[in-house]
């Protein structure tokens, strides 16, 4: 169906056209984009903090460059638990901007962008009313990531939220063919979110009495033709063998059973539970608003669904039904991510958007609604108090210098790691760390072997190497296992190596071994 052919319909208390929505909605993203992009300026010495890129997630993205760039290949020679379209979009994308921490936060604004637009485009299209609006603004900069961990972190954004910005304007035919390429991005919530979508055009079939096969392979044309077509470039590319491995979730559910994770855990309670947590800890951060947040959209999901039952096929392009729909979509989304695919306490930030694109979309037609809506914007208002006081207080106290590869670090950290590059000046120096890319920001280390060293995600090729990498060293210089630092997993194999290196010094956030 061509959505600009559609009459106005009602939406509230006024009319309005499924077809102005595109006209609607630029506004409100450049609005959103603005107020995004400013607090992304308040957090910059977070965004580009030197131990984040130095041995954290966000360095990974420049390391898996460099090892593919150099003929390494992912699940069989460094252990990868995400998509190849994610590595695609890691190679496109830094070939074409330097190899530096500031070209990945560049890649990870413009995702950030994507997804505010998104939301914006189901703003306009469902019509969203100002108090709806007034939510999106505030909550905004609880529900994009400024930094995500990896390539395929923000493509998985990109495509979901981009998705759903589709479903809401009823291409549901676009939705899935989005939803089909994140599972190359990402292999999670691309699966729920194409079985949620193939069951609601099963659904409008039944409703219509269709039964013929033709209109449901025009449904699902675009998704088969974007999947045959991921399939065979990054098939041809990278191999069958990483295509089947990462575009079934197998390596993300061994990682996450050998971490420990999920949302009922010891990890995933640090966010809902954390010890000698206290009513401020639940007034002034996210845990906050993310239950209350969860309890008004399962609270509007489910009217929304019982209209959904009721309602007749041939009144599904109503923007009331579209709404009711997104609603259920996503509550659903939400769940799906909570029991099924939480990892840990910062999980939350991944799929944050659908949580408050779902809230925001819940009609307000009733005072009670609208009291509870204007009550959200209260708590998601106070959750920037901790992070207004952090931020503040990394201004003061971080600065940028060419010691700490132009990143922001604190004098003492600063100070620390500039003694460990005098050291090891004129040895052979390996760095041994969960992740980051410390070897790609500093050619007096030894070159990387691997991405990520943690349980689950290690392969035995990696170890090895990784072993070798240590008895070819002279000193050895580790990060310790303090917040942002990473620290490092010790296997049986490793451990045999570094018996024959003595710790000669430890700070606050590093240590260093010296051969015996």
């Amino acid at each position: 169906m061509n959505i600009t052919s559609l009459n106005p319909v009602k939406a509230g208390d006024s009319e309005y056209s499924i077809a102005e929505a595109p006209i609607r909605w630029i506004p409100l993203a450049i609005g959103l984009s603005v107020v995004t992009l400013l607090w992304d300026l308040f957090k910059l010495p977070q965004l580009l903090g030197f131990a984040p890129y130095a041995f954290g997630d966000p360095g990974c993205n420049l390391t898996i460059f460099y090892l593919v760039s150099h003929g390494y290949r992912p699940t069989i020679d460094f252990g990868y638990a995400y998509g190849l379209l994610g590595i695609l979009a890691n190679q496109a994308w830094f070939h074409a901007v330097p190899l530096k921490p500031v070209g990945y936060q560049a890649f990870s604004i413009m995702c950030q962008l994507f997804v505010v637009c998104a939301m914006a485009r189901i703003a306009g299209v469902l019509a969203f009313r100002p108090t709806q609006v007034v939510f999106l603004f505030v909550a905004i900069g609880r529900a994009v990531m400024p930094t995500y961990f990896t390539f395929a972190h923000g493509m998985e954004a990109v495509l979901i939220s981009s998705a759903a910005a589709e479903q809401a304007r009823g291409a549901r035919g676009n939705a899935l063919a989005l939803t089909t390429a994140a599972v190359f991005a990402k292999p999670t919530m691309g699966y729920v979110y194409s079985a949620l979508l193939l069951t609601l055009m099963a659904r409008d079939l039944y409703r219509r009495r269709i039964s013929a096969l033709a209109p449901w392979l025009e449904r699902i044309r675009p998704a088969a033709v974007v999947g045959l077509s991921l399939c065979a470039l990054l098939g041809l590319m990278y191999g069958l063998a990483p295509l089947w491995r990462t575009v079934l979730p197998l390596s993300g559910m061994g990682n996450y059973k050998a971490l420990r994770n999920g949302f009922f855990t010891a990890e995933g309670s640090n966010f809902w539970h954390p010890a000698h947590s206290n009513w401020h800890y639940y007034a002034g951060t996210m845990i906050g608003l993310w239950a209350v947040a969860t309890a008004y959209l399962i609270w509007g999901a489910i009217p929304a669904a019982w209209r959904l039952w009721e309602s007749p096929a041939v009144k599904s392009d109503s923007i009331g039904m579209r709404r009711d729909e997104m609603i259920v979509s996503c509550v659903l989304l939400h769940l799906a991510f909570v029991f099924f695919f939480y990892a840990n306490s910062w999980s939350w930030i991944y799929y944050s958007w659908i949580l408050i694109v779902g809230a925001a979309a819940v009609p307000i037609d009733k005072p009670i609604h609208r009291y509870a809506l204007c009550a959200l914007v209260v708590i998601a208002a106070g959750t920037y108090y901790a992070l207004g006081v952090d931020s503040v207080s990394e201004w003061n106290s971080m600065s940028r210098t060419p010691a700490t590869a132009n990143l922001w670090s604190s004098a003492g950290a600063r100070d620390e790691w500039s003694g460990v590059i005098a050291a090891i000046k004129g040895r052979r120096a390996v760095a041994l760390h969960a992740a980051g890319a410390v070897e790609v920001l500093y050619p007096q280390f030894e070159r990387p072997v691997g991405v990520y060293f943690e349980p689950g995600l290690m392969t035995a090729t990696e170890i090895q190497r990784e072993v070798t990498r240590i008895e070819s060293a002279d000193v050895i210089v580790v990060p310790n296992d303090v917040a942002g630092w990473g620290g490092y997993t010790l296997t049986p194999e490793t451990e045999r190596a570094l018996a024959s290196f003595k710790q000669t010094e430890r700070g606050a956030y590093l240590s260093v071994y010296e051969r015996r």
